[in-house]
């Protein structure tokens, strides 16, 4: 039987920068909310030109630190 892990660990496995589209279906929340908790700084982000992109690593770190 595999064990069930915690949300932060398996965002942080995630390999890749997450969209705002991923991030939310992670958090079961909208798009929007996400867009505007990273416009507020709540959420940790980073851009590429016009793109918001999350760090999985940041964000499961944010995530424990809640």
């Amino acid at each position: 039987m595999s064990e069930v892990q915690s949300l932060p660990d398996q965002i942080e496995r995630i390999g890749h920068a997450l969209t705002a589209a991923e991030l939310a279906e992670l958090l079961a929340v909208s798009r929007i909310t996400v867009f505007k908790q990273a416009k507020a700084g709540r959420i940790p982000c980073f851009r590429i030109g016009t793109c918001v992109r999350f760090d999985p690593r940041a964000v499961a770190n944010w995530l424990r630190r809640m």
